[in-house]
């Protein structure tokens, strides 16, 4: 219900209007009279009025007067004069401070309802309005966390002006005048307990980093879009910020461990003396973090102390080439001692450099795959781009093991493959002999000439195969078959010797007795005296 006075220094028409309109059937309550503006203008003031209906003329205060004063003081109530006066000045003073109507005494109950009716109408939009202002009022209330830390995002990334941080500083409640300061990047170093443990640790450190500063001035802790928790740190000394940075950040790195048990590594900018560079030494904490690549983990990085230390790095073309010959023909323990020398040097290099260098290394792998006939996607499983593979891993030692295991799984690859194609090797040599046995031209050359493969090779992998050497095979095979038609036909000795491949019969009569014991004459004679 909305709540109405009514004033009027005629009696009659107060009780008049009183009793002649519902006013509950209409929304509203009439919660009280009064005589004059004055009488008037205390109770407004008594009470939370929504409506005033007031005649003009009235002893103390008029309604004009009456009008003025309240709509000073509250400009959202409504307003309806009653006059018995047909002038224009009333009706135009009426309209300059405001008021709802201007309505001519005698009115009607039609009339009386009709214009309360429009304007609880006004009322109720007014309401609704105001009930949405409020529920926006609220939002904004319990999004401010998230609009404070989308601002101090905003401010990291981009140019930020003084005026604009101040402005959106004092709206935000940052507690934190600004600049000069200096950038801390608090990161985890390991990654490798899953998606959802890792964002409750992020959670967790942020939590930790807020509370453990909340009451020291200069300290403003947040997360960036990567989970990685941000503090800036107020800084007026410059004789002595990096200590500071560097006590704050040992502070905070010892909390963690002890509450989460689980190392941080964090990266420190060099101080930024105006707003719009905080953005710029933001990206510097980023760079000293990157630098735990090279360090190790668990480290407290300054980015003025990394970049006094880059060094060239002097490519190891000679380890390389024996890194990659070792993948193909060499142990798994001479290319591990290879890595760990290309390593050694590489821990001397220039970030960015050091990166690009083991990006080479993986595409000469999968050249030396290409190069060899080979697949290289089983080398590097479910990553369909190994260069991209290596930003997961927070070290070089961790990338130094990462491409230990895929160096020994190529070695793996290469040497399958090599024992797949000396079996097939091996097998289409065999079965050469079965079928041309008989041809006494047959010798090692001639059958390295059909596989296609060097004598040294093809005598090594035979042997490896069959135990024993290619002569001596062949030698074993063509007497066999010489046995067999020894025993089961009546060809002369010299016609089986053609036939067995050996076209002088005195060879093959010396051969055959120095393997079998006896001449062919004496094993034809035997067999047959055993039958």
């Amino acid at each position: 219900m909305y709540k109405v006075i009514l004033v009027d220094d005629e009696e009659i028409v107060r009780e008049g209007i009183r009793e002649r309109i519902p006013w509950g059937d209409l929304g509203f309550e009439l919660i009280g009279t009064a005589e004059n503006g004055q009488e008037a203008l205390q109770m407004i003031q008594s009470n939370q009025v929504d409506l005033l209906i007031t005649d003009i003329c009235m002893p103390f205060m008029d309604g004009l007067t009456l009008t003025e004063n309240v709509k000073s003081i509250y400009p959202s109530l409504k307003i309806i004069i009653l006059s018995g006066y047909d002038q224009f000045d009333y009706a135009q003073n009426a309209i300059k401070l405001g008021v709802q109507d201007y309505i001519l005494k005698p009115i009607t109950s039609k009339e009386m309802k009709a214009l309360l009716v429009k304007v609880k109408k006004t009322l109720d939009e007014e309401m609704s309005g105001k009930k949405y202002m409020e529920s926006l009022r609220k939002q904004v209330q319990k999004s401010l966390p998230l609009l404070r830390e989308r601002f101090l995002n905003q401010l990291i990334s981009f140019p930020v002006s003084a005026d604009e941080f101040v402005r959106n500083g004092s709206y935000l409640s940052i507690p934190l005048s600004l600049p000069p300061c200096i950038v801390l990047v608090i990161d985890l170093d390991s990654m490798e307990q899953g998606f959802e443990e890792t964002q409750l640790l992020q959670f967790a450190i942020l939590n930790i980093s807020v509370e453990w500063y909340r009451d020291r001035d200069g300290i403003l802790a947040f997360s960036n879009r990567q989970g990685q928790t941000v503090i800036l740190l107020s800084c007026n000394n410059p004789d002595r910020d990096q200590e500071l940075a560097f006590n704050v950040s040992k502070e905070i790195q010892e909390v963690i461990l002890e509450k989460l048990k689980t190392q941080v590594s964090i990266g420190i900018s060099n101080p930024a003396f105006l707003t719009k560079d905080i953005h710029a030494s933001y990206q510097e904490a980023l760079s000293a973090l990157e630098y735990r690549f090279l360090l190790g983990k668990n480290q407290i990085i300054h980015i003025a102390d990394m970049e006094k230390k880059q060094s060239l790095f002097p490519q190891p073309l000679d380890l390389e080439k024996k890194l990659l010959t070792n993948i193909k023909v060499g142990t798994i323990e001479e290319t591990y001692q290879l890595i760990d020398l290309i390593f050694t040097q590489l821990e001397k290099s220039r970030l960015n450099r050091c990166k690009l260098y083991i990006m080479e290394l993986i595409v000469m792998i999968n050249k030396t795959f290409y190069e060899l006939g080979l697949q290289f996607e089983p080398l590097w499983g479910d990553s369909l781009v190994p260069m991209t593979e290596i930003h997961q891993y927070k070290t070089i030692n961790e990338i130094k093991n990462w491409l230990k295991s895929v160096c020994k799984d190529a070695n793996l690859i290469i040497s399958e493959k090599r024992t797949s194609s000396a079996k097939q090797q091996v097998e289409q040599a065999k079965q050469y002999i079965l079928e041309h046995y008989g041809d006494s031209s047959i010798s090692l050359s001639s059958i390295c000439q059909y596989l296609h493969v060097s004598v040294s090779y093809f005598s090594l992998i035979f042997k490896k195969e069959t135990k024993e050497t290619f002569v001596e095979f062949l030698t074993k095979f063509r007497l066999e078959k010489a046995k067999e038609l020894l025993r089961g036909t009546d060809y002369k000795t010299y016609e089986i010797a053609d036939m067995a491949g050996y076209s002088d019969p005195q060879y093959f009569s010396t051969v055959f007795k120095k393997q079998v014991g006896v001449s062919p004459t004496e094993y034809r004679s035997l067999v047959q005296q055993s039958r």
